[in-house]
Formats: C-alpha cells, sequence, structure tokens
C-alpha cells in the first residue's frame, strides 16, 4: 500500500468498474461488486489490492500472491495461482498503469501566484494557474492555464509555456517555446548557450548561440536534464518524447515523436532522431548523426555512424545488435581459452 503522507488514492473502487474502464474480461463476474482499496506490486500485494502478473519469469510470485485481484493476460492466466480474482486484459501493463490513474488521479492545486514571485508586468498567466515561492518570470513571458510553476524556478523573457504543463522547483527556462501538457521535472536546463566553440589567436571563441528550444505537446524531461538551445536554427522535442532524468541534448539535435530516452543518454549537436526511437540508458551518439524512426539503440552503446530506421544496434562503437552478442560472445570464448 502507499504511504497516504505522500499520496492521495481515491476511495474504494468497484471491480466492475475497474474492468469496465480498462475494457478488461472479469473471469468471476459475481465480483463485481467487490470494492479495491488500492494497486500493490504483486509480491506484496494483500487482500483487498489489486496487482499485475505480466511477466512469465514471476510465476511463483503469481502461485503465491495475496491480492485479491490480479491483472493478466489469458496466456499467463493458466499458471497456478492461489485463487486471486483474475481481470484478463490484452495489455496488463498498460491496463495496470490506467488503473494506477484511477487509484490515484493528477491532484487538484489552489490556483494563484505566491506572494514572494516576481513576475514582470507584461507577462501573461493563464486561468487556474499556480505561481510558487521564489519564481522569476521575465518580460513578454506567457504561461497557458492551469499550470502549475514550482519554486525557485526562473523564466527568461520571451518564453511560452503552453496549457496544462508543470514545471519543476529550481529549473531554469530560457529561448523556449513549450507545447501544452508538457512536464518538466526539478532542476532542468531549457535553453542554454550550446557547446560550440572554434579556435582563435587568444584562446577559444564561442559561437553564437542564436536558436531556440521547441518542446512539442505532451513532452515528459527528467530531473536534471539539460537542453541546450540552436546555434543557427533551433533545438527540437518532438511531442509525446519521454526523457529520463540526466540526459544531456545539444544544440541543434532534433529529436521525433514518441522518443524514449533513459538515464544519462548524450546526444551532440546537430544529431537527428526520428519517431519511436528508443535509447538505452548512459548511450553516447556522436554529433550530426541521423536516427532512423522505430530504430532502437542498447544500453551504454557509443554511435558513431547513421542509423537506419528499424536497426538494432548496441556496443561501442555501435554495431548491428547481433553482430555484437556474437562479438561479445566471441570475446569470452577466447577469454576462456586463454586461461587454460
Amino acid at each position: 500500500m502507499t504511504d497516504d503522507r505522500f499520496f492521495r488514492r481515491s476511495a474504494p473502487i468497484a471491480l466492475g468498474e475497474i474492468a469496465a474502464h480498462v475494457g478488461g474480461e472479469l473471469l468471476a463476474p459475481a465480483a463485481a461488486s467487490f470494492l479495491v482499496r488500492d494497486v500493490a506490486a504483486l509480491d506484496c500485494a494483500k487482500a483487498g489490492e489489486l496487482s499485475v502478473f505480466c511477466d512469465g519469469k514471476r510465476t511463483s510470485d503469481f502461485a503465491n500472491n495475496h491480492a485479491s485481484v490480479v491483472v493478466t493476460n489469458r496466456a499467463l492466466s493458466e499458471h497456478a495461482h492461489n485463487g486471486s480474482w483474475l481481470l484478463l486484459v490484452s495489455d496488463p501493463r498498460l491496463a495496470f498503469a490506467q488503473i494506477g490513474h484511477l487509484f490515484y488521479p493528477p491532484l487538484v492545486f489552489d490556483e494563484g501566484v505566491n506572494p514572494s514571485a516576481q513576475i514582470d508586468p507584461t507577462a501573461s498567466i493563464g486561468q487556474g494557474s499556480r505561481i510558487g515561492s521564489g519564481v522569476v518570470v521575465g518580460s513578454g513571458v506567457s504561461i497557458g492555464a492551469r499550470c502549475r510553476i514550482e519554486s525557485n524556478v526562473v523564466i527568461g523573457s520571451g518564453v511560452t509555456i503552453g496549457d496544462d504543463c508543470t514545471i519543476g522547483a529550481n529549473t531554469s527556462l530560457s529561448h523556449a517555446i513549450i507545447g501544452a501538457r508538457v512536464n518538466i521535472s526539478s532542476n532542468v536546463s531549457i535553453g542554454g548557450e550550446g557547446f560550440g566553440f572554434v579556435p582563435s589567436p587568444t584562446g577559444l571563441l564561442r559561437v553564437a548561440q542564436l536558436g531556440r528550444v521547441i518542446i512539442e505537446d505532451d513532452v515528459q524531461i527528467g530531473g536534471n536534464t539539460a537542453v541546450d538551445r540552436g546555434a543557427i536554427g533551433d533545438t527540437v522535442i518532438g511531442a509525446g518524447t519521454a526523457i529520463d532524468n540526466l540526459v544531456q541534448i545539444a544544440h541543434n539535435v532534433r529529436i521525433g515523436r514518441y522518443c524514449v530516452l533513459a538515464g544519462q543518454v548524450g546526444i551532440a549537436g546537430s544529431t537527428t532522431l526520428g519517431d519511436r526511437v528508443m535509447v538505452g540508458g548512459q548511450t553516447a551518439i556522436n554529433d550530426h548523426v541521423t536516427v532512423g524512426s522505430d530504430a532502437r539503440i542498447a544500453g551504454k552503446s557509443g554511435v558513431m555512424r547513421d542509423v537506419a530506421p528499424g536497426e538494432a544496434v548496441g556496443g561501442y562503437p555501435a554495431m548491428p545488435i547481433r553482430q555484437w552478442h556474437r562479438q561479445t560472445l566471441a570475446l569470452a570464448h577466447l577469454a576462456k581459452h586463454n586461461k587454460h
């Protein structure tokens, strides 16, 4: 069960309502009136709670679980279990996520501007927005309706933020156009100068960074991430993209729609990612590289060349994923052989 000090849970919900919400099949229709009080992990769920079984490697947890209800699919439901009511869906992970939002809907916050915030008189703030303590909003800024700007956020002049956005504490925004329903976590830097220098007789001369950051609708950006503005032209993050913590996106990078970037990914300048690209954690991508749509990059890879649409690569330097696996096995075999 979640900690009530940090999360606000809805009242118990009838199992039939949950099944209807996710379009699932309840194997025991008579249980539709049963009230579920919370969601929980399979190995620690208790009576009255709902859990999920979506991984065949966890058959032991399924067999011994104490949840009243388990969300799963028809194939996995054939494994032995202790008598929990089963809610069958085609995609258990998706259904469990939907049920989680049913129990824990977004918090409703009070609108208004904290007295300690500094708002330039030329800035506009949409109806229903909340501006936290210590926030600084520059000239010409536009903040949409129902936004939540948390403590100590600094929003530079001219920045535009769409409706229903959340900007986490201690975040800095400049030179940015931000769409609707964007969620930016704490300690994020958006729109800073890119890392561009040229040698001069007196040392390194920084190249003027004259572009913007364009963040489209429904983007998620994790904590301590940095997105640099373009040098000439813009840095762009496509709609629906999810970016984890500690990610570096350099100047003039263009990321497509619905991409996923795991923690500690670094993308050098002027690289382009297509739509639905998946990048594993701690991957480094070279500058001026093109990664095609639907490509997948394994964690800790070093991408030095273009990646074709739909291609899966891994390793350092990154290569086709099967080649990388063969090389890894060959090296392991060679190391074992050399021991004798």
